[in-house]
């Protein structure tokens, strides 16, 4: 029999190991407060970014121009990085074949002719200062407009979509408990190939602004959670997507952050959080911004759904009318010649 002084060393063994691992994890999705942000520097104090999540030692990042950064140590709100050169990024080129684009190297995309792709929100409640008057708004934040014209541009693309609109709030460490539960619904019912969950960040407007085909738009950053048993394969389709933007929408991508924390990416090798612009910028530049993330998904999961990318290019389309004119002229001066043979033939009787 275990003693009653034992049972409680026992038992407070329990609580404190519960206290540490799911202390732990929670704090690994905590965030600066309010109107806080981190900064991240090189060796030459350099500002490389800005984020409003929590940055931890061990955590790194890849910059728009490839560049990746590792964080060293962390001061207050100030992160020291340390370069580790540039990342090698995946590579796609045209495939006149196809009338599409596709990766160079055979990798992880699905090749489905219409895959599925899942989207959620962890955080409901983030909103645009600019456009909806405040940065949090209980349960329906701006955010949802944000998905909503990812939704509509994707499917306007051919590909499949499940969206929920569940409400996660509040807006706490425990958010991603919460949705969690979604998260798994939401993959029961679609297998979907890839897994979205929407953000915004909370940094200065200017981290996130930018101009792509001539539009004022918000860009666009990966999320990776590098504690999880799928970070690999997550940083990969990373990797893919910000090769695609990079080469389809220059100027789109704001870089890959690798963040302490899950992020529930455990739950699918194709998971990733999308953080669209900040607080700061207008919501009509982040609709913008995720309608061309939108844009680059089909390439990305290796589909050929038709839209302008899967067209024929106006050249060979005026080459085949061209040799259909041509084919039908010789046909008809074959008639006019047989018809003027028999003809002559029919006079000399």
């Amino acid at each position: 029999m275990i003693s009653m002084s034992r049972r409680i060393g026992l038992l407070v063994l329990f609580i404190m190991v519960g206290i540490f691992c799911f202390g732990s994890l929670a704090l690994a999705h905590d965030e600066a407060g309010q109107g806080k942000y981190y900064t991240l520097v090189d060796e030459n104090n350099k500002i490389i970014h800005l984020t409003s999540t929590r940055v931890y030692v061990g955590d790194e990042y890849i910059s728009s121009d490839n560049s990746r950064y590792k964080v060293m140590s962390v001061s207050s709100y100030q992160a020291r990085c340390q370069y580790k050169g540039k990342e090698k990024m995946p590579v796609i080129k045209s495939n006149d074949y196809k009338q599409s684009w596709i990766f160079a190297v055979k990798n992880m995309a699905t090749s489905k002719d219409k895959p599925t792709i899942a989207v959620y929100h962890t955080h409901s409640d983030e909103s645009y200062v600019p456009s909806d008057g405040k940065e949090s708004i209980n349960g329906n934040g701006g955010i949802y407009d944000v998905g909503k014209v990812f939704v509509e541009r994707l499917r306007s693309r051919g590909l499949n979509v499940q969206y929920s609109k569940e409400n996660h709030n509040p807006h706490d460490v425990n958010a991603y408990n919460r949705s969690r539960r979604t998260a798994v619904s939401l993959i029961r019912k679609s297998a979907p190939d890839a897994v979205i969950d929407i953000h915004r960040d909370a940094v200065p407007a200017e981290q996130y602004k930018a101009e792509v085909d001539g539009k004022p738009v918000t860009q666009i950053k990966l999320v990776v959670g590098r504690t999880n048993p799928n970070m690999k394969t997550n940083l990969e389709f990373a990797k893919n997507m910000k090769a695609v933007m990079d080469e389809k929408k220059p100027g789109l991508s704001n870089g890959i952050y690798m963040g302490k924390g899950d992020y529930n990416q455990d739950l699918s090798p194709r998971a990733m959080l999308v953080e669209v612009g900040a607080h700061t910028n207008s919501k009509e530049e982040a609709q913008k911004g995720i309608e061309l993330l939108a844009d680059t998904m089909p390439t990305v999961l290796g589909a050929n759904v038709g839209g302008p990318a899967a067209q024929k290019p106006p050249a060979n389309d005026n080459q085949g009318s061209g040799t259909a004119i041509m084919v039908l002229l010789v046909i008809v001066i074959a008639g006019t010649g047989g018809y003027y043979l028999i003809n002559r033939g029919s006079n000399r009787q």
